[in-house]
């Protein structure tokens, strides 16, 4: 029932009816997809290799093949449809593979280099999608254009503030010792930097929040705020959250657009420090992990205890692409639990960080690469998320050229739109 209300009514807006009887199914008048072992009078048959049955998590070999010029596997022996579809879609939407053993990467993070799509170089494609729109235009000879929702390409641009800014806001001891810090390397320019910022003379690197405003409202787009707002620690290096900054900040945003939690490093393995982080945002039932780092079922389980509904960290910290094959949102269905659940995932593409450390890109081949994922997006009606941060938009100069793109990013995208 997940994958066939994921697959037929989420994706594909088609209602659908369910049934077991054979005399009915043969019966019937609407088109009949056949999802069994068993031949049958049917106008499409896609043959079951029994996944979807199963009640406990078992290791699957898995050999890739090519079907329309696409990745498949779960192959059967149909024509029509030459591999189970719906198994196939379930066990990369729900990240079947992340359930199994696996060899955690320096963020103790479920590694990208471990998964079916990236050994098989399909991470960059939207698989789920394209099969979906593949099943789509088979279905499109028996049915009338109007039985599918009408879906459209759309665009949320999303930002994680993990260091609100750059000097402003660190108070005394933080502030004296990043001047001695620059001092003991030679940073001259930093040290005069931070001294202008800090005596009002200059903008903070850091600061972009004035220009993403007019970017947004050029462009009419709804983004989503991410904050960090623990205590600090090796990996969590943001601001005081009580600092009068931070505060006017957050207030700022808050009353402009939707802002969601970026849960620390640290409340990762400890809920009660999510629950204090979450009261010194206030209201707010969105979350995207720091660092991109959860894991499964306990992450998912935790958000949805404290009340979480909506969670943006479905994609890799370490590389880009489609973590889970497709850039639709779905409920995240429990594997150990066996049942779907009432938390919605919205999966992301790609990550300005991930594309200049990880990735080792330049501007332009980041750019390059957003326009690919809208160009394959915009011929499946998908959806792009993208993650930018404050930092990387500034002035600071390891970012030269970045901000630039992104607002060329955003013209080219707005004209598609």
């Amino acid at each position: 029932m997940y994958v066939l209300d994921f697959a037929l009514k989420e994706v594909l807006g088609l209602s659908y009816t369910l049934t077991h009887d054979e005399a009915e199914f043969e019966l019937s008048k609407a088109f009949r997809l056949n999802y069994s072992h068993r031949q049958l009078a049917c106008d499409l048959h896609i043959e079951s290799i029994g996944l979807l049955y199963e009640t406990e998590l078992v290791d699957k070999e898995i050999q890739v093949s090519q079907w329309q010029g696409m990745p498949i596997f779960f192959q059967t022996s149909v024509a029509q449809v030459p591999f189970d579809l719906f198994s196939a879609i379930f066990y990369l939407v729900s990240r079947y593979e992340e359930y199994q053993p696996y060899e955690p990467d320096e963020y103790l993070r479920y590694p990208h280099t471990q998964s079916l799509a990236y050994m098989h170089q399909f991470l960059d494609l939207p698989l789920v999608d394209m099969w979906l729109e593949a099943l789509k235009q088979m279905l499109l000879k028996s049915m009338e254009a109007h039985a599918f929702e009408l879906r459209q390409f759309s665009f949320v641009p999303t930002y994680d503030i993990d260091i609100a800014y750059s000097y402003k806001c660190k108070g005394f001891l933080r502030t004296l010792g990043g001047l001695g810090n620059d001092l003991l390397q030679g940073k001259w320019t930093s040290i005069a930097d931070r001294i202008a910022v800090i005596g009002g003379s200059q903008r903070d690197p850091y600061d972009t929040y004035s220009l993403m405003d007019e970017w947004h409202e050029k462009h009419r787009l709804n983004p989503i705020y991410f904050f960090l707002l623990s205590d600090g620690g090796p990996m969590d290096k943001n601001l005081p959250y009580d600092a009068a900054c931070m505060q006017v900040l957050l207030k700022s945003t808050k009353n402009r657009y939707r802002v969601g939690i970026h849960p620390s490093w640290q409340s990762h393995s400890q809920e009660a420090i999510l629950v204090q982080e979450l009261g010194r945002l206030g209201e707010t039932s969105l979350s995207r992990q720091h660092y991109i780092r959860f894991t499964l079922p306990e992450t998912y389980r935790r958000l949805m205890q404290l009340g979480f509904t909506d969670d943006y960290s479905m994609g890799y910290g370490s590389i880009n692409g489609f973590r889970a094959s497709t850039s639709h949102s779905m409920l995240w269905f429990d594997l150990e639990q066996n049942c779907a659940t009432s938390l919605r995932l919205h999966p992301f593409c790609f990550m300005e960080c991930n594309a200049f450390f990880e990735q080792k890109m330049t501007s332009e081949e980041a750019l390059e690469q957003l326009r690919q994922y809208v160009k394959i997006l915009k011929e499946v009606n998908g959806q792009l998320i993208t993650i930018w941060h404050n930092f990387s938009l500034g002035t600071d100069p390891l970012w030269t050229g970045w901000p630039e793109m992104y607002a060329r990013f955003l013209e080219e995208i707005g004209e598609k739109r």
